[in-house]
């Protein structure tokens, strides 16, 4: 879900089709992947076979029982937008996002045995700390060297939030060694463009609030917020307390 809404809707068909859309997807992505992992197992070629039934289903719900757009702007998909390019981007953003789950799933054995003896307050300090670095990093490359703007205290404090709780995540779950760190600085700067695209203007809370443009996200703050993603998280892995055979 995360992956379509932003490289899907947000890098290729530069659109939202409301949150009707996203509970619609939602619950759908979990009845077929639950029931088919259960039934075939966890694998790479049972995503496969899954996610070409889930992309399938999907696009005959919107061409046959229901429009996008609901309940503000209802608008029936063409035959194109389904079958010349939403099945193929859908499938390949949702088994993106199925590998990626894999892989995760696969590495929670070995970070399971290092989490045992961490405290959780050590792991939530860490997130926060390497969370407020990166910020910082942030403000500086993206905001004020690329963009050139202050986008408002509110913008800032939204980040740390979502920062804080995905680096909590990523490192309890993931952990920070090279692949680890590339993903999860990779994956962290794309939670902040796709945020700011659908969430979080700028000016709050003293001026009007406006949203970055197509360029502005994808051409400026996303490869900015990777910068400071990657350069930050290089900084502080080191102090990681979990033992170098996570690092």
């Amino acid at each position: 879900m995360f992956l379509d809404a932003a490289i899907g809707h947000g890098l290729f068909w530069k659109n939202d089709p409301y949150w009707t859309y996203w509970v619609t997807d939602a619950f759908l992505i979990t009845m077929i992947i639950s029931l088919g992992t259960s039934i075939l197992g966890i694998g790479i070629w049972q995503g496969i076979v899954l996610i070409a039934i889930q992309a399938l289903t999907l696009e005959v719900y919107y061409e046959f029982l229901s429009p996008v757009g609901l309940p503000q702007e209802p608008f029936w998909l063409s035959h194109y937008d389904i079958w010349t390019t939403g099945y193929l981007v859908h499938y390949l953003v949702y088994l993106a996002g199925f590998l990626l789950s894999l892989w995760i799933w696969r590495r929670r054995v070995h970070v399971k045995e290092f989490m045992k003896v961490i405290k959780p307050r050590k792991i939530a300090l860490f997130s926060l700390v390497t969370a407020v670095i990166i910020l910082l990093l942030d403000g500086l490359i993206t905001h004020t060297v690329i963009i050139g703007d202050y986008p408002g205290f509110t913008f800032f404090l939204q980040r740390l939030i979502l920062a804080f709780v995905f680096l909590f995540v990523w490192n309890s779950y993931v952990g920070l060694d090279i692949r680890g760190l590339i993903s999860g600085a990779f994956l962290l700067s794309l939670l902040w463009v796709t945020y700011n695209m659908y969430l979080g203007p700028l000016g709050l809370p003293r001026y009007t609030p406006t949203y970055l443009g197509y360029n502005e996200l994808w051409f400026m703050a996303f490869p900015g917020a990777l910068s400071s993603a990657l350069i930050g998280l290089f900084i502080t892995r080191r102090f990681m307390p979990i033992g170098d055979n996570l690092l």
